[in-house]
């Protein structure tokens, strides 16, 4: 009889160190959402207040009319899916492609899609910054809250602007670190507190919520963000900070 593989646990992982070191993050950040895949969704719009969802339906509000009905997307750190699914009605005759780096988040959006009957969609594993597509292949590329979770997320823009068609369009949500040192502290604070909460309550471990605001103290500005969009080869069209600079839409272009 095959013994069944044990469930992922961050309780063996420090959490700074391995958000220190490029060559262990990702490890940590991979096990993390395998965990919280499940109640990823409850919690992303409970932790939110619901403003989740007004921030994404303003984010692909940006980009409807920048994409042809036709178009070949991608959404990196695609998750559960949420994000995929809303962009595959803006292209029907075009092919949407979600791809995360967590095994789990990816059966959860399968599962989505097969339930849904949604025919435009496909989910695979991967990670953002070594994109399995051909340069200058797609027409729109989506990020929810996946920049500030990646070993080098200036490694992942340049992977963009690889894969983008010239005048081909990002649209990213993310958190971002306030440049307010006062309203820093708060938001942090704030963010620590109930994020450890929530995590101990809902997993057994305080680290899976705590995490946000760890690496969100370790993150940039929205201002750098955008600067970074720049030199990584991508125009920024419009910026709209949340939150007093806690989080931002960016919805930027690859440069001709």
């Amino acid at each position: 009889m095959t013994t069944p593989a044990a469930p992922p646990t961050l309780r063996n992982m420090d959490l700074e160190e391995h958000l220190n070191d490029p060559s262990k993050k990702q490890h940590y950040v991979t096990t993390m959402f395998d965990i919280i895949a499940p109640k990823y969704d409850w919690f992303t719009r409970a932790f939110s207040f619901g403003m989740d969802s007004a921030w994404k339906k303003e984010l692909l509000g940006h980009v409807k009319d920048k994409v042809k009905p036709d178009g070949n997307c991608i959404d990196l750190a695609s998750g559960t899916g949420d994000l995929s699914v809303a962009v595959s009605k803006i292209v029907p005759q075009g092919r949407e492609t979600g791809i995360d780096i967590s095994p789990e988040m990816v059966k959860i959006a399968k599962a989505r899609i097969e339930k849904d009957g949604v025919p435009n969609v496909t989910f695979q594993v991967g990670d953002m910054t070594a994109i399995d597509l051909p340069d200058a292949s797609v027409d729109l590329v989506t990020i929810g809250y996946g920049l500030r979770n990646v070993p080098d997320f200036k490694a992942a823009l340049r992977q963009i602007a690889r894969v983008l068609k010239p005048g081909g369009i990002l649209a990213n949500l993310d958190f971002a670190r306030p440049r307010n040192g006062l309203w820093r502290f708060m938001y942090l604070t704030y963010l620590t507190i109930t994020g450890n909460i929530a995590g101990w309550w809902m997993h057994g471990e305080g680290a899976v919520y705590g995490y946000i605001s760890r690496s969100i103290a370790k993150f940039v500005t929205w201002q750098d963000l955008s600067k970074a969009m720049e030199e990584c080869g991508l125009e920024v069209l419009v910026t709209s900070p949340k939150l007093l600079g806690g989080v931002c839409l960016h919805v930027a272009r690859r440069k001709a």
